[in-house]
């Protein structure tokens, strides 16, 4: 034989005749009755033949003839059978061979931890947030700037409408607001220099015209007392006008008060009052103006286009439709008879049919506390982070999801890794470092957590908690054997 593979469980033979596997195959099926010990496969351009590791003495010796030669020499076959029967022993590591010294393996201990049951639900990816942008104008679209399927930020545009005409409304505003300002300025700085000066002047006129006019109707009534040849018309003049510059003079000197004290409180409110009412008259154009501007309003992808460059949108009509995808929210339905294990802030995990091999984590965001009236189930948003992988998102709104949610209340229980458990016997089993030695313990298994699984010894106290359990070099362990523990994981489940 120059070609042999050797497994764990299994020998594989290279068979050169048909009558030889033949012949095997009835030995296999007289010995155990089991034709499933006994199969035919490809290598190496042979019949290459599976073997069991307790059946092969049996057709080592069954097979070969009763001996055979060499020459003139007669060598018995079950001298060749045992020679290469141990070679194949020793080539596979077998446990059939006695293993000398302790056996190196890797140990975790046991953690208790309060987990409940779950079950797997059916459930819907939909994106986080999805947003119809409508025209909040009426206009002509100037450009319309993305295509479905295309990544925008938040504050992205995404259509132009015409602005010709607001633009014209808002530089008339802009002009009616300095020609207020320019006003409201006016009254706070009061009367210039001149403007006193010249008050100033009128004032001293006026007063200088009083005096004469006094001086002027005292003659004139001296003289009209004595009867000295002034009529009544003319004394009545001078005292006319003596009243008449005395008045002049009041309205001087009052208007030269107000140039000095300079305008009022109240006009300047006014026009304080008139400068704000034409500003927030030109915000509100140029808030107008932002609205023929059509934007994205969070970051996300374009997943319709609603319009088109040239056509003429209403107030209300719809431009583009935009959803967030990251995170994404899984929607699941939990009958009422389970909705009563799941809270807000449970840890889940999320699988997808498009993602396969893949577990996605993640958080019940809401619980909507209104059941379907027919199916009699509640549905429950699962927040899922969607972060980009060179470039692109795994999971699409729209796909099938499948979400293991809590289906029992919380208990106590025992857990070890996945990679402790074998599964070969009538039952699983793990194996105990007890003293250096490897105890072998049946368990229950029960429900799991990522890479860890709970379980309950078969036989009650053979498990607690923090015992150590072989979870790297169990597959070749035997009950009893001596071990060496080279490594112990940090127990995180």
């Amino acid at each position: 034989m120059k070609h042999f593979r050797v497994s764990h469980s299994r020998f594989f033979l290279p068979v050169p005749r048909r009558d030889f596997g033949e012949k095997v195959d009835r030995i296999l099926d007289c010995k155990v009755g089991n034709p499933n010990f006994g199969t035919y496969d490809k290598y190496d351009s042979r019949r290459l033949f599976s073997i069991p590791p307790q059946m092969l003495p049996v057709v080592l010796m069954s097979t070969f003839p009763t001996s055979l030669g060499y020459g003139r020499l007669l060598i018995p076959s079950a001298v060749v059978s045992a020679t290469w029967l141990a070679s194949l022993l020793i080539a596979s590591g077998s446990p059939l061979l006695a293993q000398g010294g302790p056996a190196s393996v890797v140990v975790t201990a046991v953690v208790e931890k309060d987990i409940s049951a779950e079950q797997s639900f059916v459930a819907n990816v939909k994106p986080w947030r999805e947003s119809t942008i409508g025209s909040a104008v009426d206009g002509r679209v100037l450009e319309f700037m993305v295509n479905a399927g295309e990544a925008v930020t938040q504050g992205q545009s995404l259509a132009q409408l015409r602005t010709k005409t607001i633009e014209i409304e808002i530089a008339g505003a802009e002009a009616e607001l300095a020609l207020r300002e320019a006003e409201l300025a006016e009254l706070k700085n009061g009367s210039r220099p001149d403007e006193i000066k010249l008050a100033e002047a009128l004032r001293d006129v006026a007063k200088a015209n009083h005096e004469y006019a006094r001086s002027k109707m005292a003659r004139a009534e001296r003289l009209y007392n004595e009867s000295s040849g002034i009529s009544v018309d003319e004394f009545e003049s001078d005292r006319a006008a003596a009243l008449v510059a005395e008045a002049t003079m009041a309205q001087t000197e009052s208007s030269y008060r107000l140039v000095v004290e300079g305008p009022r409180q109240e006009q300047i409110a006014q026009a304080a009052a008139r400068v704000d009412m034409q500003t927030q008259t030109l915000e509100g154009l140029r808030d107008r103006r932002e609205k023929y501007t059509l934007k994205s309003p969070f970051d996300g992808f374009v997943a319709k286009e609603l319009t088109e460059t040239g056509a003429w949108v209403r107030q209300g009509d719809p431009v583009a439709t935009i959803i967030e995808i990251d995170p994404l929210e899984i929607e699941v339905y939990v009958p009422e008879a389970s909705i009563r294990f799941v809270r807000p802030g449970d840890e889940v995990d999320v699988s997808v049919e498009a993602v396969p091999g893949q577990t996605f984590h993640g958080v019940v965001d809401q619980i909507v506390p209104s059941a379907d009236p027919l199916a009699r189930t509640f549905p429950v948003r699962v927040r899922v982070e969607n972060e980009a992988v060179q470039g692109r998102h795994l999971l699409l709104p729209g796909m099938l999801a499948r979400v293991k949610l809590p289906s029992s209340e919380k208990q106590t229980r025992l857990m070890v890794p996945k990679d402790a458990i074998q599964l070969g016997g009538a039952a699983p089993t793990l194996y105990r470092v007890v003293d250096g030695k490897a105890m072998v313990v049946p368990v229950v298994m029960g429900p799991s957590q990522g890479s860890w699984v709970a379980v309950t010894s078969s036989v009650p106290g053979q498990l607690r908690a923090a015992d150590l359990v072989v979870i790297r070099g169990n597959e070749r362990l035997r009950p009893g054997q001596d071990v060496k523990i080279t490594k112990q994981q940090e127990a995180t489940p």
